[in-house]
């Protein structure tokens, strides 16, 4: 089966020197999760084509007025090409839709009446015409929804003008969301809001070899609990910071990394309390190693709200496979089978998490690491790669078997 792929996957390397010259953070896990979909791909020899937007601000939030076309290495071993970009606003989707339209229709020509386009998320620049030259051609389209479409910018501190102008570009893709041929969610509630009657599977994530085959390190002589991800209040971050003074541990520090909208009161909070560390945005891999030394991983955001049925938090199998043991509030959006080898709190108020805290913590040094080590084997034996990817390419058989009317 041959594959057009178009995303946000790059060498994590190059991206981080890139960011580094850029006065905002996007997020890596949208990378870290399509590098260890493309790594399972690659196992199971699918032959993918790739092409990939990246997300760098804009000029001049960072220093690149124009990027792309020239194709990288990914550490998977396919091949990627960077879509031609003019990096300002509004010519930044335009440029890039006109360099996916001439891909498009030279691959969908090449392969017509059979293979399958798939997109990461459903790019408001790119989604019509994926629909329109996939009919064109009679090739299947199908879409991995990580977030519920509508959701895009929710955490954007946009002026008024510019967030009327990203709600317009955004309904270039909510018009077409239920268009493509099938789908892959990861969470089961999102079907009932993206296309309700089209082939879906659900995939909650999937563990990189890289990750699973992670060293062992030391814990840190001083116990400590931590935060690594996107310092928005809609995440609960500021709750945690109430719950963990709230539970005043002796000998227990906070570890928080990222940026966001809520990371100056982050940082002011850290200021004024000792046992607050604040690491701003590090590389992923220096991430992964204070994962391992932690005594505890959090995620606390809150049940209560309703986009996290359509949500699974993309750290949760990074930190699973860590071997630090996760305090996790109960989120619609995670399957049951994973609660069986984590902590969970039933809500993200201050004094729930403050209580979940202590009782986590209570357990000796051998009891953690015995729940760490077995939520490590979980992600690994269920969660690898090569299985998570081998569902997916079954999937795309299906899609590509049935005579779907467009």
């Amino acid at each position: 089966m041959k594959i057009l792929y178009f995303g946000t996957v790059c060498d994590l390397h190059a991206y981080n020197e890139k960011l580094n010259q850029c006065k905002e953070k996007p997020s890596v896990a949208p990378i870290v999760f399509e590098s260890a979909l493309l790594e399972g791909l690659y196992q199971n020899h699918a032959d993918v084509e790739i092409h990939s937007f990246p997300m760098i601000p804009a000029f001049p939030k960072s220093r690149f007025l124009f990027f792309g076309g020239h194709t990288e290495r990914l550490s998977c071993q396919y091949n990627c090409r960077w879509l031609r970009t003019l990096n300002v606003p509004v010519f930044k989707q335009i440029s890039r839709r006109l360099d996916a339209r001439k891909i498009m229709k030279k691959w969908m020509r090449d392969n017509r009446d059979h293979g399958t386009v798939m997109t990461y998320s459903i790019p408001p620049f790119l989604a019509s015409d994926v629909i329109k030259y996939a009919n064109r051609y009679h090739v299947k389209a199908v879409a991995i929804v990580p977030d519920l479409p509508g959701d895009m910018y929710i955490n954007d501190k946009a002026n008024f003008l510019i967030s009327g102008m990203k709600r317009v570009y955004l309904s270039s893709a909510l018009k077409v969301q239920g268009m493509y041929d099938g789908y892959i969610y990861l969470t089961e509630e999102m079907r009932s809001v993206v296309a309700p009657d089209k082939p879906y599977t659900v995939m909650e994530g999937i563990a990189s070899d890289s990750d699973i085959s992670g060293i062992s390190l030391e814990k840190a002589p001083r116990r400590s609990v931590m935060y690594a991800g996107m310092l928005h209040e809609k995440y609960g971050i500021l709750r945690l910071l109430d719950a963990f003074e709230l539970a005043d541990i002796p000998d227990v520090d906070l570890w928080l990394f990222g940026d966001g909208t809520a990371a100056e009161q982050v940082r002011e909070r850290a200021e004024s309390n000792p046992k607050i560390k604040y690491f701003g945005t590090r590389p992923r891999s220096e991430i992964l190693q204070y994962e391992r030394q932690a005594t505890l991983l959090l995620n606390p955001r809150d049940p209560a709200d309703e986009f996290t049925k359509y949500s699974f938090p993309s750290k949760t199998i990074e930190y699973m496979l860590s071997g630090t043991p996760l305090l996790t509030t109960e989120l619609k959006g995670i399957p049951s089978e994973y609660f069986e080898h984590v902590f969970t709190a039933k809500d993200n108020g201050a004094q729930t998490l403050a209580l979940a805290m202590r009782e986590a913590l209570s357990r000796s040094d051998e009891e953690l690491k015995r729940m760490g080590e077995e939520a490590g084997r979980f992600i690994a034996q269920e969660k690898n790669a090569v299985k998570q990817a081998a569902k997916i390419m079954r999937f795309l058989q299906e899609v590509n078997d049935e005579n779907l009317d467009r």
